[in-house]
């Protein structure tokens, strides 16, 4: 019987081996190198929209802003996961107004919704290039492009593989091997994308002043850094709305529009009921609507 493209089995295995090594190699290094950063700009002292940037990207600045809009009452929440704005202050900074104005556009805006909207906000997307600049952050397009590009030798190689498969199975070989490397492929392919997918990669030294940062928030009371990582914005600013300090917020937050209540030692603040003031409480046993901590 004639050897297809004059490989035996065991050579096309073996060469397979040495071609998916080379290729996990060629990924590992783009991915490297689109991490090293390249910017001669200092690194000024970042204000905490700047931080949530770096620390989770642009939907991390937006939930910021969420918690610290519930600290100081001008956002409250509802049974439902909707937030309502309170107030049209002047003084908010960019991100707050955006985050206002999209909750005063829409009636019963969800979190979940407004969040990826607000995302996209030229003020949100300004703090990325911020960061870019002082080369924290590497920009997504040329992220998602760079990483495409290291993924081509996988896919070359699982085409090649592909096709010796088909071949395997028309002239009766064994194929359990090849089936074994063929799916090992598909799968760091798939891990590739789902990388991609994320769209916020910092560089090596934006992973150093995010450290930096972190080991600061725990010794910044009664320090000047103490309004950057101070109350429920603060804890956000680093884990996201999932580690909102008030139990009975963060449940409303996180909850669907149609799903989701407060317990019953909760806070209830609903759509209709009177602004919450950063240290006032909705009702007996729950937590203030203003976010648990100032």
């Amino acid at each position: 019987m004639p050897r297809p493209w004059g490989l035996s089995g065991p050579e096309f295995l073996q060469l397979y081996w040495i071609g998916l090594a080379l290729a996990v190699l060629v990924a590992i290094v783009v991915r490297v190198r689109v991490r090293a950063g390249h910017s001669t700009q200092p690194v000024r002292s970042l204000d905490m929209d700047e931080l949530a940037y770096l620390a989770g990207g642009p939907r991390r600045v937006v939930e910021t802003a969420v918690a610290r809009l519930l600290t100081a009452g001008e956002l409250r929440p509802s049974r439902r996961g909707t937030v309502q704005a309170t107030s049209t202050m002047q003084s908010l900074n960019p991100v707050d107004r955006a985050v206002v104005t999209d909750c005063q556009r829409y009636t019963n805006r969800t979190v979940n919704l407004m969040i990826p909207a607000v995302a996209e906000d030229g003020v949100v997307t300004a703090i990325g290039q911020r960061l870019e600049a002082m080369g924290l952050v590497v920009n997504p397009a040329v992220a998602k492009s760079a990483l495409r590009k290291g993924s081509i030798a996988l896919w070359v190689l699982i085409v090649i593989g592909l096709a010796r498969w088909v071949n395997g199975i028309a002239i009766g070989a064994n194929i359990g091997w090849l089936t074994v490397q063929l799916v090992l492929t598909g799968l760091l392919i798939l891990t590739l994308r789902l990388t991609r997918r994320g769209g916020h990669i910092r560089t090596r030294k934006g992973d150093r002043v995010l450290d930096d940062a972190r080991r600061t928030s725990t010794r910044a009371a009664g320090s000047v850094d103490e309004v950057v990582y101070a109350g429920a914005a603060g804890a956000v600013l680093f884990g996201g709305l999932v580690v909102y300090p008030d139990l009975a917020v963060r449940t409303s937050l996180l909850a669907s529009s149609g799903s989701g209540s407060y317990s019953s030692s909760g806070s209830a603040c609903s759509a209709g009921s009177s602004s919450c003031s950063s240290g006032s409480s909705c009702g007996g046993g729950g937590g203030g609507c203003g976010g648990g901590g100032g």
